[in-house]
């Protein structure tokens, strides 16, 4: 798993893979802590609904987890689950952030649980494909 640990590294990477049309994924570093993030917008897949809500669930039970563990520090957590395009953020360690992609990786990143991405409203082809 990837970690990204300034802005520019963390877009060329997300340029790859809009290029390469491959899901991205990684931990990425900001001045506050770390984040997992993934967008499978890329590839033009998105998680089927019932993909989506078991991440929903499963990353719920790991951030109770972490914060119910005294032993981990954490801050204020917050988690955005979409059909292509999630986020959780922010850890204070490293280590803690790639715990909490470790779980979302086993869904996210599971083809299995992939359908092929619908056009938001007035968009089409190439378009709908750039973020």
């Amino acid at each position: 798993m990837p970690c990204y640990e300034d802005a520019a590294e963390r877009d060329a990477a997300y340029e790859r893979a809009e290029r390469e049309g491959t899901p991205f994924f990684a931990v990425e570093r900001y001045d506050e802590g770390y984040a997992v993030t993934y967008d499978l917008l890329p590839a033009g897949w998105e998680l089927s609904k019932p993909a989506r809500k078991e991440l929903d669930e499963r990353l719920t039970r790991e951030l109770e987890d972490l914060v119910g563990d005294e032993s981990v520090p954490t801050g204020e957590v917050s988690k955005s689950v979409g059909d292509s395009l999630g986020s959780v953020s922010l850890f204070e360690r490293e280590r803690t952030a790639r715990r909490v992609a470790a779980v979302a990786a086993r869904i996210a990143l599971d083809e299995s649980n992939w359908v092929e991405a619908s056009p938001p409203e007035d968009a089409t082809g190439t378009e709908f494909r750039r973020n």
